[in-house]
């Protein structure tokens, strides 16, 4: 395997130092961190409808001094019909509130300095617009892999919207402050790590944590020496929707994506924007007007190459989308070819590399339940798979909800096992009734509609068709590619994920909880260094580990010592095994395989993102 100084020696993209094997005049994306407006849009409230976002980027491996920063004047949609840029602050096609940008500085080596727009001091960015630029900003160099702080001061009228873009990461150091005027958020200048807004800083670490304006788009000139910068075409994977505030590196990174591109290795941290978000779909891309639009942030990019001397902001294009189809011909080609045809239009002969799909399963099966007196038996149409005597299930949808509930399993046959309840006056159990492991084991593991394994002709609409048409670049899908597979699949079974038994686990160093009903909010481990904020843990006992004590969320993590999000009062004895959670949904991974992903694809392949 090459290190970095041998890549650099043969690769003409990293031969140079000091900028020689770049463009000291070429503004290039920089920022660590870096987000397209979408989410919920947030209402100003009275009191709070002056606000002050402090947001920490840090940069690249070279110096960089002159920087310009966009803010957007719309917002993309998440979920079914993103990247839409339809969440606005009025109604479509009729502009609604405009955001006063009261003033705006970034702040280096702990020296503050004012951004200007047209030179002015302020701006307003109306709705359904583009939005705005600062001015070319040059300071003193700020050296290799620092961190920036931009502030930006902005209104509203109490009552009016605000695009939503950014979850404060207050673990480092950002912040979001309120008031009803600019003078007081302008002393918080003098005091930066003052706590946030209270009535601004809610949900912390969660989905519904809000979401405030900020700067999109941030390019910078500097000692830019070569390497690969990165535009990169992703979807709710490559946009993190499965991980939030609390769950960012020190760099400010969250998902596999990011850490994986900023990570120190092969030929070095790779700059890049993602210009997608969560539920993002390769058919609309770069398409659509009115109702339906998804070119608005195309045109900023147009915008930049402008001011650029008519130079883009990046070398080569990263496509992670991976959406999926009813049918294989309208996924491969109506789906994911098109929006390459549509990028090789726009950027002629800018590379194209390409990362195949992660997975897409479910740990569920539908199953029959008919019960005699306190004894339950459960009948799966498909076959067990992987169930074993002594592990918990989780019942789910039965009617007559005695029936539902986390039980503990007795394996009574090929497709059948039985469990204890109260009993019902009620059998068979009506309702569209499931049993889920959880993703205990990978051999429990369905896949889902559309996505069976292998890639052959049973799989007529499938993503696995998807990698083997990436991996063979079949009709010109993409220049280059890098696999992903290896780095997340189970070691047990193919094309599903890691069964939380194959992951890292711990045990429980001092009991939690005392009755089962006074409430506990830490819970101490032998090695919490295994885990991360925001990470769904479960926590099991029996001989084998298997029964399901409880499953909770992390809120912190202090030595050993592991804050949980919500209070439980389930006793958790000494040397109950507490483990990770895998997936929520089978799409999006967790904390730990999200750590997995990032660290199994190898940094070598960045190498191919060179010409």
């Amino acid at each position: 395997m090459m290190n970095a100084i041998s890549l650099a020696l043969t690769s003409p993209m990293l031969s140079g130092g000091g900028g020689a094997g770049g463009d000291p005049d070429r503004y290039m994306f920089f920022a660590t961190r870096n987000r397209m407006p979408s989410g919920s849009i947030v209402t100003a409230a009275s009191g709070t409808n002056y606000v002050c976002t402090k947001v920490v980027v840090n940069t690249p491996q070279y110096k960089t001094r002159t920087f310009r920063f966009h803010l957007s004047g719309f917002a993309s949609t998440e979920g079914g019909n993103a990247p839409q840029e339809t969440v606005v602050t009025g109604t479509i096609g009729t502009p609604g509130n405009s955001v006063v940008a009261d003033a705006m500085f970034i702040r280096a080596a702990g020296v503050f300095y004012q951004c200007t727009f047209a030179g002015l001091n302020t701006v307003t960015v109306a709705d359904q617009t583009n939005g705005a630029w600062t001015d070319e900003l040059t300071i003193p160099d700020v050296a290799s892999e620092s961190e920036i702080e931009i502030w930006l001061f902005y209104h509203t009228a109490v009552g009016e919207k605000i695009w939503p873009v950014y979850r404060i990461q207050k673990h480092r150091g950002e912040r979001v402050w309120g008031a009803g005027d600019l003078a007081t958020l302008l002393a918080f200048k003098d005091t930066p790590l003052a706590d946030s807004t209270a009535a601004l800083d809610s949900n912390y670490a969660t989905v519904t944590q809000p979401q405030y304006y900020g700067p999109d788009f941030m390019v910078a000139k500097g000692d830019w020496d070569g390497r690969p910068v990165a535009l990169a075409v992703v979807d709710s994977l490559g946009e993190a929707r499965q991980q939030f505030s609390a769950a960012a590196d020190a760099r400010g990174n969250l998902g596999w994506f990011r850490r994986w591109l900023d990570r120190d290795g092969g030929i070095g941290r790779i700059p890049h924007l993602m210009i997608g978000m969560p539920g993002n779909g390769s058919v609309r891309e770069l398409t659509g007007t009115g109702a339906a639009i998804a070119t608005r942030r195309w045109a900023v990019l147009d915008e930049i190459t402008a001011f650029n001397n008519n130079k883009k902001p990046f070398t080569v294009i990263a496509n992670q989308m991976n959406d999926t189809a009813a049918t294989y011909t309208q996924f491969f080609n109506t789906n994911y070819r098109s929006l390459i045809t549509r990028l090789r239009a726009r950027y002629p002969g800018v590379k194209i590399v390409a990362l195949p799909p992660l997975g897409r399963t479910v740990s569920t099966r539908t199953v029959t339940l008919t019960s005699i007196g306190t004894v339950v038996t459960a009948t799966i149409a498909s076959g067990i798979n992987g169930l074993t005597t002594g592990q918990t299930v989780s019942i789910s949808g039965a009617t007559q909800t005695e029936y539902n509930g986390n039980v503990v399993i007795t394996v009574t046959g090929p497709n059948s096992f039985t469990y204890n309840f109260a009993g019902s006056a009620t059998s068979p159990a009506t309702g569209t009734i499931a049993a889920n492991d959880l993703y205990l084991r990978a051999s429990y593991q369905s896949f889902s509609a559309n996505n069976t394994w292998p890639a052959d002709s049973t799989d007529a609409s499938g993503k696995w068709r998807l990698r083997a048409d990436i991996l063979a670049k079949t009709s010109a899908c993409c220049d280059d590619a890098i696999d992903t597979y290896a780095a997340w699949v189970s070691g047990e079974r193919d094309g599903v994920w890691p069964g939380m038994l194959e992951l890292s686990s711990t045990v429980v160093t001092v009991q939690s909880g005392t009755d089962g009903v006074a409430t506990y909010t830490t819970i101490e481990v032998a090695d919490a260094s295994i885990f991360g904020p925001e990470q769904e843990i479960s926590t099991y006992a029996g001989p084998d580990g298997l029964a399901r004590l409880s499953t909770t969320s992390i809120g912190s993590i202090s030595g050993n010592t592991i804050t949980i999000s919500i209070p439980r009062s389930t006793v958790l004895p000494v040397g109950s095994i507490v483990r990770p959670s895998v997936t929520p949904d089978g799409v999006h991974p967790y904390g730990a395989v999200i750590d997995r992903v990032a660290t199994g694809i190898p940094q070598s392949e960045k190498v191919k993102f060179n010409p």
